[in-house]
């Protein structure tokens, strides 16, 4: 096990202040996954729940969003080993999707997990999901081969969702640009304080020129139109592919990672109050298949159930 490994992740841990939590049963040794995740998260929700339907235990570390933790330089530090391990750059500007794979990786989010056995860090929900999937045997996993090509389709789509514009464009909600603007705050404080650390000035950099693109350009009254939009016309989607299914499930009977995501994506969906893009009656598939995403005992664990993880 990397020395290097150890010592940033207990950095990150002192820095958040948060020795951990347990989640699981694995006795006589260390949990092989810690998660740094955030409660009300959907990209923390998914991880989350591929857990629990695996029944992996793990070490667990809640992350406030609102006050800035995801800023802390350790844990910045332990995130930025995960980024530069992916390759893909940093994520520069903000079109309102959470995808690595779309837009770059981002120093200063959720979640976060440090794979003990392999000794190394990951990063971006989606591949970090397929990663614990392949941690169980062939026949147990949500991604089965025969299907890899049809779910990926449906994780795609999910991944690119707008759920930050569909967030902030709650009336509850603090104005989508000021909070953005508070980010780039965050980021001048931490490029003062850190200069002359080249990993933190990468991710300080590219982080603080994504928030003011999505300050700037996310949440315009035209721009939510359009997210709204985006959202509606998938749902449109999901409607028909249900309604050509012969089952419960996006493949039928077979319960799988695509139906997973779905439905932690739905259930953020009615709590941003989009509802009614599928309730009484406009898109009974849709409505019918929330009903049964929400009695799954994975996402009952790490959504519904979950502390602070409803909106």
């Amino acid at each position: 096990m990397s020395a290097n490994l150890e010592l940033a992740v207990a950095e990150a841990r002192a820095a958040l202040g948060d020795d951990g939590k347990r989640v699981g049963h694995d006795p006589g040794r260390r949990p092989r996954f810690e998660l740094f995740h955030a409660p009300g998260s959907i990209c923390s929700h998914k991880v989350r729940a591929v857990l629990a339907h695996h029944g992996l235990a793990w070490r667990g570390h809640a992350i406030n969003l609102f006050t800035g933790q995801t800023y802390l330089p350790a844990y910045v530090r332990l995130r930025m080993a995960g980024c530069d391990r992916l390759g893909i750059g940093l994520a520069a500007n903000h079109d309102g999707s959470t995808a690595a794979s779309r837009g770059g990786c981002d120093g200063a989010v959720v979640p976060t997990l440090v794979d003990w056995e392999i000794g190394t860090v990951m990063v971006d929900s989606r591949l970090i999901c397929l990663h614990l999937d392949k941690a169980v045997e062939a026949a147990d996993r949500l991604r089965p081969a025969a299907l890899e090509e049809s779910i990926d389709e449906e994780l795609k789509i999910v991944d690119n969702f707008p759920n930050y514009q569909l967030l902030m464009a709650r009336p509850s909600a603090p104005v989508g640009g000021s909070f953005s603007e508070r980010k780039v705050a965050w980021c001048d404080a931490y490029l003062r304080d850190h200069a002359d650390e080249e990993v933190l000035v990468r991710a300080y950099t590219a982080k603080r020129a994504k928030e003011a693109s999505a300050a700037a350009t996310l949440f315009s009254n035209r721009a939510i139109d359009t997210a709204r939009a985006s959202a509606d016309a998938a749902l449109r989607g999901l409607e028909d592919r249900l309604g050509h299914a012969d089952g419960p499930w996006l493949h039928g009977e077979t319960y799988t990672m695509a139906d997973l995501f779905w439905g932690i994506e739905l259930i953020r969906l009615k709590g941003v109050g989009a509802a009614a893009s599928w309730a009484d009656g406009r898109r009974p598939a849709v409505e019918r298949y929330l009903a049964a995403a929400e009695l799954v005992p994975a996402i009952r664990a790490a959504v519904i159930d979950w502390p602070g993880a409803l909106l």
